[in-house]
């Protein structure tokens, strides 16, 4: 279920409106015409931040207009990790749109069970489509995967109508053999050689 933000024109410095409890933010794109600056409520923002991020579509309601968006950056303080700017794209229904997408990993449970362990290059992935076909993720099952084996991101199924924009041959992910675990504490034999 698509997000929903509500949010008023700014027309104070982002310094001013962060002061007053605010996030400062800007939709621009073919959804508005012109950049619009906006300013949302720093505890609803915090809201929508559990459980979304760059990539994540939202309705962004600006003085009562409605406007189908996805979240394209996040500038954050580096100091305390607290958010300070958010740039929204709106998109219009007919305009394609670039985001990067989370990669959710599913079955890797089951590969420790075959003593294999995953290792993950890639946990984004770029795609390109109308908004209301973008996934807010792509999903992929690992469960099946053996020693030795790879998915590229050319390996990923995405949705009719969704475009991949990331390097085809890219490695997002592979099975490899889980080390055994060896033990620290020498042996008599070694503690001997290691006394001569």
């Amino acid at each position: 279920m698509t997000a929903l933000l509500k949010a008023v024109q700014r027309k104070d410095t982002g310094r001013k409106v962060r002061r007053m409890g605010f996030v400062p933010g800007i939709v621009y794109g073919p959804g508005v015409g012109k950049s619009l600056p906006v300013q949302i409520e720093g505890k609803e923002i915090g809201r929508f931040l559990k459980g979304n991020s760059i990539g994540s579509k939202v309705k962004v309601n600006v003085d009562g207009k409605e406007l189908q968006c996805v979240v394209k950056d996040m500038q954050y303080a580096t100091a305390q990790r607290n958010l300070i700017h958010i740039d929204f794209y709106a998109s219009s229904e007919d305009k394609p749109v670039k985001v990067m997408v989370p990669i959710i990993f599913r079955g890797k449970e089951l590969l420790g069970t075959r003593n294999l362990v995953l290792n993950i290059q890639e946990d984004e992935i770029e795609i390109q489509g109308i908004l209301r076909d973008l996934p807010e993720f792509v999903e992929v099952d690992v469960s099946s995967m053996n020693d030795g084996d790879v998915i590229l991101m050319g390996d990923i199924k995405l949705p009719e109508g969704v475009k991949l924009l990331s390097k085809e041959e890219s490695i997002v992910a592979s099975a490899i053999e889980a080390e055994p675990v060896t033990s620290d504490v020498p042996t008599g034999d070694e503690s001997t050689e290691n006394a001569e």
